[in-house]
């Protein structure tokens, strides 16, 4: 296999070839590929991926046309309302802030008192309200929880009709209403409904929040346009998510608002200014490193701008390179965060509220991280072959070498910050957890399977870092209760960890003769890959998904 790279796929042959890798495509063909070298068929659990095809929140059915309810009939008594409500302030809405309390309880009241609302989608967004705070309820046996859960969200589909979103104007409501719906969606089996969904509230968000004269925007209260930045950098928060999980390339130009600049907080008003505004400007810079990051991965040599003579703003063939200019970017970002929001001091924060949300604004940076390095994690391997059948010691490796290996043990690293992190928000005696548990299981799959890729190579895969795969595994075992996909994707990861090793040495009662801390999983990988003809180099930098006419 790994001769075929060097033919037709040479380490720096090709600068056409894109290392835009989704975590759901990584995820998957590695599960099949080992699946196959152990001659067994590819199972539906093993390509089962969180925020992609999971259903977190079980099996939903969105396909079959649905009776319009009688909302008002169909309404919850409202204690119970009032309880759900409360859920999602407390709960949900402080991780991702998208509606706005006060409207939101104006239109609450109204609608109970059956008087009119702001908004014909207002009806849709409250029943997803209701299905997100059922959902984070931890203490609720997992069938009852996905059955009213889901009933709810089929309510919110059915009330929100297609000629709404596509046809009439866009409003806020609309786009908040959209994001809601996204959030829920990516944790079902609802691929392109949650493809659709964000790529509908981007484009409706920048004919609202963005790409307007001036002008207009004066019209606009101060708490107007705070609520539109903040729906914005939410909604490309979401796309972000989505797009990194399925595989394809994000709206272009996202981070772009009409107003004046001293209208959005700076890091100085942030020290002493509104909370809200604090955690705006340091989500809109990390989203626009976040940008750039996958502007490098993505942009390719296209035969006709070359002709046209047209710039280029990242070389590919030079990624490691130009990652080294990105990783300083996240680094002085996070630098440059106040003490109160610093990594190890989050647990001292006393507002469990702020907390929570300076937690996942951690994981998000993680993340980012992540996808930096997660292609020099793949080049690493390819080197690392190259390198065994002409590397000589008078011909030491190269610094661009060193700087690929360097990258990929900082990829493994950073999963293990992940994990870690997860690991610290877990709370097993309270009702509700510090963070939603579907965004628990995110994390934890994205450290895992990194945990998997270090397997390659014993080099990688260190007592530390084996630690840190079984942290992962006990933390997915503390969430078998919420979700019925947990204990499948747990069986699947032990599996790929033992079954790379039996493939190769299996002892007479069919059990594994080493364990991964023996050394040997590196060179164990490298034959299954072999045997298979399994083409790593194009899984990881292949072009298929990549929707080259954005760039």
């Amino acid at each position: 296999m790994f001769e075929r790279f060097e033919e037709g796929y040479g380490l720096d042959s090709d600068p056409n070839r894109a290392y835009y890798t989704a975590h759901g495509r990584f995820a998957g063909e590695v599960a099949a590929a080992i699946d196959v070298r152990a001659g067994i068929a590819p199972t539906a659990a093993s390509n089962l991926v969180p925020f992609v095809d999971a259903p977190l929140f079980g099996e939903i059915d969105l396909h079959y046309p649905y009776r319009i309810p009688d909302f008002a009939a169909e309404l919850p008594p409202r204690p119970y309302a009032d309880r759900l409500v409360n859920i999602y302030w407390q709960h949900v809405d402080h991780v991702e802030p998208v509606l706005d309390r006060e409207r939101f309880s104006r239109d609450y009241e109204a609608l109970y008192s059956r008087s009119e609302v702001s908004s014909e989608v207002w009806p849709s967004i409250l029943n997803v309200v209701f299905a997100l705070a059922v959902q984070r309820q931890e203490h609720i046996p997992l069938q009852r929880r996905d059955e009213e859960g889901n009933i709810f969200f089929k309510r919110a589909w059915a009330l929100l009709r297609p000629e709404t979103v596509l046809w009439q104007p866009g409003s806020l409501e609309l786009v908040q209403c959209l994001m809601l719906m996204n959030r829920y969606l990516h944790c079902t089996n609802n691929q392109q409904k949650t493809w659709m969904t964000a790529g509908l509230a981007v484009r409706i968000a920048q004919s609202i929040c963005c790409h307007l004269p001036e002008a207009s925007s004066t019209k606009d209260s101060a708490s107007d346009r705070e609520l539109k930045q903040r729906v914005w950098i939410n909604c490309v928060a979401l796309d972000r998510c989505v797009s990194w999980s399925l595989g394809r390339t994000s709206a272009p130009c996202l981070i772009l608002f009409p107003y004046k600049t001293d209208s959005m907080c700076t890091r100085s008003s942030c020290q002493q200014g509104d909370k809200h505004d604090e955690s705006l400007a340091w989500k809109l810079e990390l989203h626009e490193i976040s940008n750039h990051i996958q502007l490098a991965q993505t942009q390719v040599r296209n035969n006709l701008a070359a002709k046209l003579g047209l710039p280029r703003l990242y070389q590919q063939d030079e990624y490691h390179a130009v990652a080294v200019q990105l990783d300083a970017c996240l680094t002085k970002w996070e630098n440059s965060l106040p003490s109160n929001w610093m990594l190890e001091n989050l647990q001292s924060v006393v507002d469990r509220t702020s907390r929570a949300e300076r937690y996942l604004l951690h994981l998000r940076f993680l993340h980012s991280r992540i996808f930096l390095y997660r292609p020099m994690l793949g080049r690493f391997y390819l080197m690392k072959s190259h390198a065994a059948t002409v590397q000589t010691a008078a011909n030491p490796s190269s610094l661009s070498d060193r700087l690929l290996r360097e990258g990929a043990r900082m990829c493994v690293e950073v999963a293990q910050r992940v994990a870690s992190l997860v690991i610290e928000t877990l709370e097993p005696d309270e009702p509700i957890g510090l963070l939603p548990w579907w965004y628990r299981i995110y994390y934890l799959h994205i450290a895992g399977i990194n945990f998997l890729a270090a397997m390659f190579g014993s080099d990688l895969f260190t007592e530390s870092v084996s630690q840190s795969w079984h942290g992962v595994i006990s933390a997915l075992r503390a969430h078998e209760h919420l979700s019925a996909y947990v204990q499948p994707c747990i069986r699947t990861f032990e599996i790929l960890s033992t079954r790379i090793l039996n493939t190769q040495y299996p002892t007479p009662d069919g059990s594994s003769g080493v364990t991964i801390e023996d050394g040997v999983a590196g060179p164990l990988l490298d034959d299954i890959f072999q045997d298979m003809d399994f083409d790593f180099d194009n899984f990881l930098f292949g072009t298929d998904d990549i929707i080259w006419g954005q760039l």
